[in-house]
Order: C-alpha cells, then sequence, then structure tokens
C-alpha cells in the first residue's frame, strides 16, 4: 500500500456505514451486493455474465464477463474516480471491504487494491486472456455485525436481478459447510416469471383471455408488461401485480401500474361506446383476475410512498395509459372472443 488516504465518500462510508445499507448484518451485506451488481450493469454494457461466490474468511467474489474491451477501458478510468464517490460501486468495495482487490484485464491488467480505506491503482501486464472484472473483497468485520450474508434470500435478489435483465446468466455458488450452486438465465426476462406462475395453476382450464406482452421506448424508458385475465383469481377480487423499476421492485406499484389500469380502463370503455354496450368499467372490476406484470427501466425514476417504494412520475403514468389503451383497442378489433369477454365481465350489474 502506499498510503493514499481516504477521501470524503470512503470516510462517510466507514464512519457511517448503517446509513448506505440499512444494517450491518446479513441484510446489509446483501443490500451491498446488489448495489454493487446494479451499478455494474449501469455503467458497463454488454455485461452477459456474472459468477459471484462465498467463501470462508468473510470473503465475496465476483467474475464480470462480456463487456467489450473499449468498456474495460472506460471502466479502467473510471476506477481514479473511486474517491470522489462518481465510482460509487468501487467506492462501496473499498469502504466496506477489509482488503478488497478489483482487476480489469484488457491488454495489460489494472488493478485497485485497498485496505481498511486506503487504496492504491496499480498496472503489469496480462496475465490472462482479457475481456473480465474481477473483484474480491473481505468483508471488514469491524463494521459488520454478522459477515456471511444469508444464501437464500441473497439467491431470491439475485433470480429476480436476472429476470429483469434477459440474458444476463448469474451464477452463485457457496463454498460454505454445504456447498451449494445455484445458476439463473432467463432469456425471455420476466415473461418467463409471468407464465411459470400461470403454468402452476392451469388445470387444464383454458378461460383465460385478453394475453398481451408489450415491449415499448417512451420518452427515453423501456418498458415491458405482461398481463392476461385468469380463471385461478376469480376468488381474488384485488389483481395480481408485481412492478419493478430498474432492478427494484416496486411493491406499492405507483405510476407504472397505475398507468395500465387507466389505459385498460380507457379501452373497455371505448370498445363499450363503439358497441353500444351498457358496461359498468370500475377499477375493482378491472382487478378481478387480473394477473399484471410490469416493468420499466430508464433516468431518473422518481420515487413516493411511506418506504419510497412506489413510483411517482405522472408524465410516465400518461404515457403508459395512452400506450395501454392503443394496444388493448388494437388486440379486441382482431379477437372477437375477447371482446365477449369484455362484455361478459363488464355488462352493467350489481357487484
Amino acid at each position: 500500500m502506499n498510503g493514499r488516504p481516504s477521501h470524503s465518500i470512503i470516510e462517510s462510508i466507514r464512519r457511517r456505514p448503517v446509513m448506505y445499507l440499512g444494517s450491518m448484518n446479513s441484510y446489509g451485506i446483501r443490500r451491498l451486493i446488489k448495489l454493487v451488481i446494479t451499478d455494474y450493469l449501469e455503467d458497463v454494457t454488454g455485461i452477459t455474465g456474472i459468477e459471484i461466490t462465498f467463501s470462508a474468511d468473510n470473503h465475496i467474489s465476483m467474475l464480470i464477463t462480456g463487456a467489450s474491451i473499449d468498456e474495460l477501458q472506460h471502466e479502467i478510468a473510471f476506477l481514479e474516480e473511486t474517491g470522489s464517490g462518481k465510482n460509487f460501486k468501487t467506492a462501496l468495495l473499498v469502504g466496506y471491504g477489509a482488503t478488497t482487490l478489483i482487476r480489469i484485464t484488457t491488454d495489460v491488467e489494472v488493478s485497485l487494491i485497498s485496505s481498511k480505506g486506503s487504496y492504491e491503482i496499480l498496472t503489469k501486464p496480462a496475465a490472462e486472456e482479457p475481456g473480465s472484472i474481477r473483484v474480491d473483497c473481505w468483508l471488514d468485520g469491524d463494521l459488520f455485525k454478522d459477515n456471511q450474508p444469508a444464501y437464500i434470500p441473497t439467491n431470491t435478489m439475485l433470480q429476480q436481478m436476472a429476470y429483469l435483465n434477459p440474458g444476463l446468466k448469474i451464477v452463485s455458488t457457496d463454498n460454505g459447510e454445504e456447498f451449494q450452486r445455484n445458476v439463473f438465465h432467463f432469456k425471455n426476462g420476466i415473461s418467463e416469471l409471468f407464465h411459470d406462475l400461470l403454468d402452476k395453476h392451469y388445470y387444464g382450464h383454458v378461460n383465460s383471455w385478453l394475453p398481451l406482452e408489450l415491449k415499448t421506448a417512451i420518452n427515453g424508458y423501456i418498458i415491458h408488461i405482461i398481463l392476461k385475465y385468469h380463471h385461478i383469481y376469480t376468488t381474488h377480487p384485488d389483481p395480481y401485480i408485481r412492478s419493478y423499476a430498474d432492478n427494484e421492485n416496486t411493491k406499492e406499484h405507483g405510476s407504472l401500474v397505475e398507468g395500465v389500469i387507466k389505459g385498460l380502463e380507457d379501452a373497455f370503455t371505448a370498445v363499450g361506446e363503439k358497441e353500444e354496450w351498457d358496461l359498468k368499467v370500475t377499477k375493482k372490476r378491472i382487478g378481478k383476475q387480473l394477473v399484471l406484470f410490469a416493468a420499466v427501466k430508464g433516468e431518473p425514476l422518481t420515487y413516493g410512498g411511506v418506504g419510497k417504494n412506489k413510483l411517482d412520475m405522472p408524465g410516465l403514468k400518461r404515457d403508459v395509459r395512452k400506450y395501454v389503451k392503443k394496444m388493448v383497442l388494437k388486440h379486441l378489433e382482431s379477437n372477437k372472443g375477447d371482446r365477449k369477454r369484455v362484455y361478459d365481465k363488464f355488462k352493467r350489474k350489481e357487484d
């Protein structure tokens, strides 16, 4: 070590570690892993594989592959921003690690080596093929109450990240007392999660309707919506909804889901007017038997709600509402059976 001093962001992490992770136990470790992986996915284009291994001595390692040499060169230059906090993922690894080693291989190998917040950057001839980022972090036992991640909830989090990043392969290995290995790789993203859910409940029935999978870009945001009306939820008046923003689960939903629901309302109302049906289209009726998964990616994302896990983006809601109305009407125009379903579901009667 060359004794390079800690800078403000790293000092802040080490002095107030709970502020960044929420707690200094297995939950905090899981949060650290998620923040680091999310930042790599946002900062480095083209990542196709992440192998993460949990070993003894509080050691977490990652191998990140798929990025081009140009992207890796950018990430090398980005190492110089660690102390300023602009390279947040590396600042986290340096701040929370007793020892951290990050190696980026192009035509040379550039390494960041840290100990207790101080770090240096070294360059040497490459010892292996170019095209990877290797991260090794030995968590600082002086900061964490429990230095071992909880493997099952950590894998639940990694599985969700794989669903939300189609084509990304995440391999998770635990070298603890009972060796475990999991592979998460979903070519079609959340649509696989959606269909896996429904496949568990078909029981030979075929009376589902309005099967739509919508993917679009609106004002810089990537939108993915999957929905279907399905018989298994006849006893549940509320919709079965999962919604995501980037790699976060927005449990209280917010603008994206509200836009979808309003778009459905607009489309069903428009069909009723065109067919001269006497319909009663309400949010409650729309929600009954509805299965809906929705995801949005892009920046900036604005949150509200008590836990800040509800999207608060009126513009996004308006855009999604218009788009969903358009696509649902297009489907209903070409599907006589589903138009009849609209009439059966919303014809005026007592709830």
